[in-house]
C-alpha cells in the first residue's frame, strides 16, 4: 500500500486545484521558503482524521480554508482527497479487496467537517479505524514535520509509549478497551439504577398486592351485593306481579256489570239525541237573527259618529283659521321692534371706531418706549453678569491659588517625612551578614552537588547491573519454566505408556514383552511379527504358537532381523529378512534378493522381491515400541529433574541476586532523592540569599537615589511657592477694586427695572382699555347681525302666516254639508232593526220549547246515570290499584335492566321458597362486608399485574446486565492480555532495532529503551541516548543534531518493525551536517525498498538522493503552484 497522489482544492495557500503524484518510492518536495511545502504534509494529516487546529498551524479549523490575497478573493470551502493503491491488500476489513482507495475531507466556513470514502459520506471514526495498526494517523510517527524531532526526543515517557502502540498495533485495541470501559461504566451505572428501580418496584408491588388482594375481596362482595339485589328484585316483582293479575280479574267482572247499566241506558239517549240536534237547528237560526240585530244596532252607531266628526271638523278649521290670524298680527309688532333695536346699534357702532383708534395709537408709543426700557435692562444685566463671571474667575483664581500653595506645603511635609524614612533605611542596611551567610550556604550547596554527583554514579553503576540482574533472573525463569514443561510432558508420557502397559492381563505376556531389540528396530520386528505379536506365553490356548516360535533358531544370521532380537523366542522366518538401514540401501538391496528373502528399515517399510509393504498405523502404537518409548521416557525424565534442580538453584540464586541489587538500588535511590531534595533546598536557599543580597544592595542605591531626588524636590517646592503668593495678593487687590463697582451696578439696574416695570403697567392697562372697546365693538356687531337675521326670518314667518290662512279660507268655503245624507240612510236603518228584533225573540221562544223536552228527559235517566257513575267510579279505584301495581313491578324490572341482568335467569336460579326477608337480610350483611373494607383502589389488581410483569423484565434485564458485564469484564481482561503481550514484544523489537541503527548513525556510541513502570498497560517509555565519546546523564544534554538523529534512529526502528505505507519528513534534515545528512540518506534509500518517503528539504545531498522531485512555487503572491524540476532546479530554489 502507497499513497498514490494528493488532490488539493482551496487548502490553506492551494486555491486551485492541484494534483501532487507520487509515482516513486522517493520523492522531494523542494522549493523557497514560505512557498507552501509544508502544507502537503499539513493536507495529509488534516485528511487522516486532526482535530487541532494549533497542530495545522492555525487557530481554528477553518484557517485551513484559502483566506484571499492581493489578487484573490477568499473562497468558501476546502477539500483534500488522498488516493491510496492497495495492490498488496494492506488494509484489512471490507478495504482489502480494494484495489485503490481514496479518501476525502470537506470542510465548510461554518467549520462543519464532511468525509468521504471512495466517494461516499463517512465518519471520522470510520477514517481512522481503517488505519489503526497501520502506523497511519493524524498524530503517527509515519508524519515527522517541522519541530516534531525535538519534540518526539523530549517528550514525556507517556507521549512517547504512543509511537510504541501505534507500532504494535494495539492503538485499535486501546480504543476497543476504551469503549469497553465506557460499556462498563455505563453497564455499571445501568445497574446501580436498575437496583434502585427495582428496589422502589418491589415496595411498591407489597404494596400493590396488598390492595390488590381488597380489590379482589371487593368485587367478590359486590358480585354477591349485585346478586342479591337483583334475587330480591326479582321477590319484589313476582309479589307485585300476583296483586297485579288479582285486580286484572276483579276489574274484568267490575265492567261486565257496568255493561249491563249502559245497555239499558242506551234506548232513551236516542230520543234525547234527536232532541239535542232540533236543540241545535234552532240554537243555529237563533244565533243568525241576532247576529243581523247586532250588525244593524252598529250600522246605526257608525252613522250617528259620523255626523258628529264632521261638525267637529268644521269647529278645528275655524279655530286653526283664528290662531293664525292672531300670529301674523304678533309678527309685525315684533318685526317694528326689532327694526327700532337694530338703528340704535348701528349708531353705537359708528361712536366704537374713533375711540379704538386713539387707543391703539396710545398703545403702539408705549410699547415703543416699553422695548428701549427692556433694552437697556437686558445691557445693564449682561454688563452685571459679565462683571459677575470676572469676580466668579477671581475667585476661583484665588481658590486655586490657596489651594497650590497648600498643596506645596502638603508635599513639602510629605516630602521631608519621606527623606527622613528613607535615611533611617540606609543607615539600617547591612550588607556584611548577608555576605557571611551567602558565603557559607555556597560552601554546604558545593559539598551537597559532590555529594548528589558521587551517589549518581553509584545509582547508574547499580541500574547497569539490576538490569543485568533482571536480565539474568529473566532467563534462568524462562528456562526453569522451559525445563518445567518438557518434565511435565515427559511425566505425562511415562504415565500413559505405564497405564497402557499395566492395563494388558496378568496372567500371561504377549511375545513383544519377551523381546530384547536393538534400539531403533522395534517397529520392523513389531510389523514382520504381524499378529503373533499379540500372541501370548503361558497361556494354553496358545502352545502352537510357543512351539513355532521355540522351533526357531537360536544362532542369528548377520545382517538379519533375528540378529536384531538380543534375547526372546522369534520366528524362524526372521533368518531370512534382511535389514537396511534406509529405504535408499533397502531399495538396492531388494534387487539381489534370493528366492524366499525380502529386506526391512527400521522404519518398517518391508520390500519383497516383487512386493511391497508399509507398516499400519496399529504397528506404531505395538506394546513393543510402548515398552521401549517407556524406557527413554523414565531416561529423560531422570535427566530433566537434574536438570531441574540445577535450574532451580541457579534461578534462586538469581533471584537473589536481583533482590540484593534492588535493595542496594532502591537505598541509594532514596539516599540520591533526599541528597538532591537536600541540594535542592540548599540551592534554593542560596538563590534566596543572593537574591536578599542583591535586593539588599539594589535598595541601597534605590534609597541613596530616593534621597537625592527628595532633596531636590523639597528645593523645587520651595522654588515653586513664592510665584503663587505673589499672584494670590494681585488676585486679592483685584477683588477690593471690584467691590466698589458692584454697588454702582446694583443701582443702574435697579433704576432700569423701575422704567421698566412703570412702563410695562401703563401698556397693560392701555391694553386692557383697547380690549374692552373691541369687545363691545365686536358685541353690538353681533347684536346687529342677529337682529338683521331676526327681521328676515320675522318676513318668511309672515309670508308662511299669510300662506297658511288662504288655504284655510279655502278649506272652509270648499266643505259642503253632508248631514242630510247620512239622516236618511240613519232612519232606513233604524226601521230594519225593529224587523229583527221581532224575529230574535221568536227564534227563542222555539229553542226553549225544546230545551224543556230535553231536560225532562234527562230527569228521567238520572237513577241510571247514577249507578253508571258508581260503577264506573269502582272501576276507577281498581283500575288505579292496578296500574299502582303495575308501575311497582316495572320498576323491578327496570331496575334489573340497570342492574343488567336478565329476569328469566334470576327466576332459573331462585329457590321457590325465596322470602324476600331472608334475601334482605342477606343483602344487608353484604353491603355492611362492602362498607368495613373501607377506600378500595380498584385499579390495583391491573397495576399490580402491570408491576409484576415489569418486575420479572426487570429482574431479566438484571441477570442480563450481569451477564453482559461478565462478557465485557472478560472481554476487557483478554484486551489487557493481548495489549501486554503485544507491548512487551513491540517494546522489544523497538529497543533492539534502536541499539542496532544508534551506532550506525552515529558511527557508534550506545541507545536503549526503558520502562518507567512494571505495568505493561501503563508504563511510560524513555529513551536513552550517549553519542560516541560522550557520558550524559540525560537526553537534554544532547545537541540539536544529536536529538534529531537520535529521533530518526528511533522511528526507523519502528518503522523496521511495523512499516507505515509511506513516511512524511518535513525539514528533519535541517540541524544536521553534510556528514550526519550523508548517514541519514543512505539509511532513508535502505528503507526505501519497503517504505515510500516523502520529504521536504533544502539540501542538496537530500535532494540527489530522491527519485523524483516534486517543485512548489509561489509566482503568485499567497497561491502555491506545483511544478516539475530537476536537481540544478532544486539546488537553485533551495539557494533562493
Amino acid at each position: 500500500m502507497r499513497l498514490k497522489q494528493i488532490k488539493l482544492a482551496g487548502f490553506k495557500s492551494f486555491v486551485d486545484p492541484t494534483t501532487v503524484p507520487f509515482p516513486e518510492a522517493m520523492t522531494a518536495v523542494v522549493g523557497p521558503n514560505g512557498c507552501g511545502k509544508s502544507n502537503v504534509i499539513d493536507a495529509v494529516r488534516w485528511v487522516l482524521g486532526e482535530s487541532s487546529a494549533k497542530n495545522l498551524r492555525g487557530d481554528a479549523m477553518t484557517d485551513v480554508i484559502f483566506n484571499g490575497s492581493a489578487q484573490r478573493k477568499p473562497v468558501a470551502q476546502a477539500s483534500v482527497e488522498l488516493v491510496f493503491e492497495n495492490t498488496q491488500g494492506r488494509l484489512a476489513g471490507q478495504m482489502a479487496d480494494r484495489s485503490e482507495i481514496a479518501i476525502k475531507r470537506l470542510v465548510t466556513r461554518d467549520a462543519q467537517s464532511s468525509y468521504f470514502l471512495n466517494g461516499s459520506k463517512c465518519r471520522r471514526r470510520d477514517i481512522t479505524d481503517i488505519f489503526l495498526g497501520t502506523g497511519l494517523g493524524p498524530r503517527s510517527y509515519a508524519i515527522i514535520e517541522q519541530g516534531m524531532i525535538s519534540r518526539l526526543i523530549e517528550s514525556k515517557p507517556q507521549e512517547l509509549r504512543v509511537f510504541i502502540e501505534e507500532a504494535a498495533g494495539i492503538s485499535k485495541y486501546k480504543e476497543r478497551r476504551r469503549e469497553t470501559e465506557n460499556r462498563i461504566r455505563h453497564t455499571r451505572d445501568n445497574l446501580d439504577r436498575l437496583a434502585d428501580v427495582r428496589d422502589e418496584l418491589a415496595k411498591n408491588i407489597d404494596k400493590l398486592k396488598r390492595q390488590a388482594t381488597t380489590a379482589e375481596r371487593y368485587k367478590e362482595l359486590k358480585a354477591q351485593e349485585r346478586k342479591l339485589k337483583a334475587e330480591v328484585t326479582t321477590i319484589k316483582w313476582l309479589a307485585f306481579n300476583q296483586q297485579l293479575t288479582g285486580l286484572e280479574q276483579q276489574l274484568a267482572a267490575e265492567e261486565t256489570e257496568l255493561l249491563k247499566f249502559e245497555t239499558s241506558q242506551q234506548g232513551d239517549q236516542r230520543i234525547l239525541v234527536q232532541l239535542k240536534e232540533q236543540a241545535v237547528e234552532a240554537r243555529t237560526s237563533q244565533e243568525r237573527c241576532q247576529q243581523q240585530y247586532y250588525q244593524l244596532g252598529a250600522s246605526i252607531s257608525k252613522l250617528e259618529q259620523q255626523i258628529v266628526n264632521q261638525q267637529q271638523q268644521q269647529q278645528f278649521l275655524q279655530s286653526q283659521l283664528q290662531q293664525k290670524q292672531d300670529s301674523l298680527q304678533q309678527f309685525s309688532q315684533h318685526q317694528q321692534a326689532d327694526q327700532q333695536l337694530l338703528d340704535d346699534y348701528t349708531a353705537q357702532l359708528t361712536q366704537f371706531e374713533p375711540q379704538i383708534a386713539l387707543l391703539e395709537d396710545q398703545l403702539a408709543e408705549v410699547d415703543e418706549q416699553l422695548l428701549l426700557a427692556s433694552q437697556a435692562l437686558q445691557l445693564q444685566q449682561r454688563r452685571f453678569e459679565h462683571w459677575q463671571e470676572q469676580r466668579f474667575s477671581l475667585r476661583q483664581q484665588q481658590q486655586q491659588l490657596t489651594m497650590q500653595l497648600q498643596h506645596l506645603a502638603q508635599q513639602q511635609q510629605h516630602v521631608s517625612a519621606q527623606l527622613q524614612r528613607q535615611q533611617a533605611q540606609l543607615e539600617a542596611i547591612d550588607e556584611q551578614v548577608l555576605s557571611l551567610e551567602l558565603a557559607q550556604l555556597t560552601e554546604q550547596e558545593t559539598l551537597l552537588a559532590a555529594a548528589v554527583t558521587q551517589s549518581s554514579a553509584q545509582l547508574e553503576t547499580l541500574q547497569n547491573t539490576l538490569a543485568l540482574a533482571a536480565e539474568q533472573r529473566e532467563q534462568t525463569q524462562q528456562q526453569l519454566q522451559q525445563l518445567q514443561n518438557q518434565w511435565q510432558l515427559v511425566h505425562n508420557e511415562a504415565q500413559r505408556l505405564t497405564a497402557i502397559q499395566q492395563s494388558l492381563p496378568s496372567s500371561a505376556q504377549h511375545v513383544l514383552q519377551q523381546l530384547e531389540i536393538v534400539e531403533g528396530w522395534a517397529l520392523a520386528v513389531a510389523f514382520a511379527l504381524g499378529e503373533l505379536q499379540h500372541a501370548q506365553i503361558g497361556c494354553a490356548a496358545q502352545s502352537e504358537v510357543q512351539t513355532y516360535l521355540d522351533a526357531a533358531a537360536q544362532s542369528a544370521a548377520p545382517g538379519t532381523l533375528a540378529a536384531q532380537v538380543l534375547s526372546g523366542p522369534y520366528p524362524e522366518s526372521f533368518q531370512h529378512i534382511l535389514v537396511a538401514e534406509s529405504l535408499a540401501q533397502a531399495k538396492v538391496m531388494q534387487t539381489q534378493l534370493a528366492a524366499g528373502q525380502s529386506v526391512i528399515c527400521p522404519q518398517g517399510i518391508w520390500l519383497g522381491q516383487n512386493w511391497g509393504q508399509l507398516p499400519s498405523a496399529n504397528a506404531a502404537d505395538s506394546a513393543l515400541l510402548r515398552q521401549e518409548r517407556l524406557q527413554q521416557l523414565i531416561a529423560e525424565q531422570q535427566k530433566l529433574t537434574a536438570a531441574l534442580s540445577v535450574a532451580e538453584a541457579t534461578a534462586h540464586a538469581a533471584k537473589q541476586r536481583w533482590q540484593d541489587t534492588q535493595s542496594q538500588f532502591t537505598a541509594i535511590q532514596q539516599q540520591l532523592e533526599q541528597q538532591k531534595t537536600a541540594w535542592q533546598q540548599q540551592q534554593t536557599a542560596v538563590q534566596l540569599k543572593q537574591q536578599a543580597l542583591a535586593q539588599r544592595q539594589q535598595q541601597r542605591q534605590q534609597l541613596v537615589e530616593t534621597i537625592g531626588a527628595l532633596q531636590d524636590e523639597l528645593v523645587l517646592l520651595a522654588a515653586s511657592s513664592e510665584p503663587l503668593r505673589d499672584q494670590q495678593e494681585v488676585v486679592a487687590e483685584q477683588l477690593s477694586e471690584q467691590q466698589a463697582e458692584q454697588i454702582e451696578f446694583e443701582q443702574a439696574e435697579q433704576q432700569a427695572r423701575q422704567q421698566e416695570s412703570h412702563l410695562r403697567g401703563q401698556s397693560v392697562r392701555l391694553r386692557q382699555q383697547l380690549l374692552e372697546q373691541q369687545m363691545q365693538q365686536t358685541l353690538c356687531q353681533r347684536q346687529q347681525q342677529s337682529l338683521a337675521q331676526n327681521l328676515n326670518r320675522a318676513q318668511e314667518q309672515q309670508l308662511q302666516l299669510q300662506s297658511q290662512i288662504d288655504e284655510l279660507t279655502t278649506q272652509l268655503q270648499q266643505q259642503a254639508d253632508p248631514s242630510e245624507l247620512l239622516q236618511a240612510q240613519l232612519q232606513e236603518n233604524l226601521g230594519l232593526h225593529v224587523d229583527a228584533e221581532q224575529a230574535l225573540q221568536q227564534a227563542n221562544e222555539h229553542l226553549s220549547t225544546i230545551e224543556q223536552q230535553i231536560r225532562a228527559l234527562e230527569q228521567g235517566q238520572s237513577g241510571i246515570v247514577h249507578l253508571v257513575a258508581q260503577q264506573q267510579k269502582k272501576l276507577e279505584s281498581l283500575r288505579l290499584d292496578a296500574e299502582g301495581y303495575r308501575v311497582r313491578a316495572n320498576n323491578m324490572l327496570e331496575l334489573l335492566r340497570e342492574q343488567q341482568v336478565i329476569l328469566k335467569s334470576v327466576l332459573a336460579d331462585l329457590p321457590a321458597d325465596a322470602q324476600e326477608s331472608v334475601w334482605q337480610q342477606q343483602l344487608d350483611k353484604t353491603v355492611d362486608a362492602v362498607s368495613r373494607l373501607g377506600a378500595i383502589n380498584l385499579a390495583a389488581i391491573e397495576e399490580y399485574q402491570q408491576q409484576a410483569e415489569r418486575k420479572q423484565y426487570l429482574d431479566e434485564q438484571h441477570a442480563d446486565l450481569i451477564a453482559a458485564l461478565d462478557t465485557l469484564e472478560t472481554a476487557m481482561r483478554k484486551i489487557d492480555r493481548e495489549t501486554r503481550q503485544r507491548f512487551k514484544e513491540t517494546f522489544e523489537q523497538v529497543n533492539q532495532g534502536l541499539q542496532q541503527l544508534f551506532p550506525k548513525v552515529f558511527g557508534g556510541g550506545s541507545a536503549y529503551l526503558d520502562l518507567t513502570d512494571e505495568d505493561l498497560l501503563e508504563t511510560g517509555v524513555s529513551i536513552m541516548a550517549r553519542p560516541p565519546g560522550k557520558k550524559n546523564s540525560t537526553i537534554h544534554l544532547l545537541s540539536g543534531g544529536e536529538k534529531a538523529l537520535t529521533a530518526l534512529s528511533l522511528v526507523f526502528s519502528i518503522f523496521r518493525l511495523n512499516p507505515a505505507p509511506f513516511c512524511m519528513l518535513d525539514e528533519v534534515d535541517a540541524p544536521l551536517d553534510d556528514a550526519n545528512v550523508g548517514r541519514f540518506c543512505n539509511l532513508v534509500r535502505e528503507m526505501s525498498e519497503t517504505v515510500q518517503f516523502i520529504y521536504i528539504s533544502h539540501n542538496k545531498i537530500a535532494m540527489e538522493m530522491a527519485a523524483q522531485l516534486m517543485g512548489v512555487t509561489m509566482q503568485e503572491p499567497g497561491v502555491s503552484r506545483v511544478v516539475a524540476v530537476d536537481v540544478d532546479d532544486a539546488v537553485k530554489l533551495a539557494v533562493a
